[in-house]
């Protein structure tokens, strides 16, 4: 399995969307605010990296995302996502408060 940022796989037009090729790990490094991650095609596995009190395995485990499926992923967390076999997912900002 490779693992690649996402700095690297801009392949659309859009740039909040991307695209998670077969048998690749995504790092989706931390932001300074909320972000909301949509699947748009294919399906999401998803997971906190890190340790700590809110990271996804305390919280209770993995999660799986299916097409218009979403998830906020708070400041300051990083999260690793897979296509299966391959997904297109938008990254987009919470509006500030």
């Amino acid at each position: 399995m490779n693992v690649v940022s996402m700095t690297n796989l801009h392949q659309t037009a859009q740039p909040w969307q991307w695209a998670l090729p077969p048998r690749t790990a995504t790092r989706i490094a931390a932001g300074r605010q909320a972000r909301w991650l949509r699947v748009v095609e294919g399906r999401v596995w998803l997971t906190q990296s890190g340790a700590g009190d809110n990271n996804a395995q305390t919280l209770g485990g993995d999660l799986w995302l299916a097409p218009g499926q979403r998830h906020c992923l708070p400041p300051g967390a990083e999260w690793v996502a897979e296509g299966w076999p391959q997904a297109r997912i938008e990254l987009l900002e919470a509006p500030l408060a």
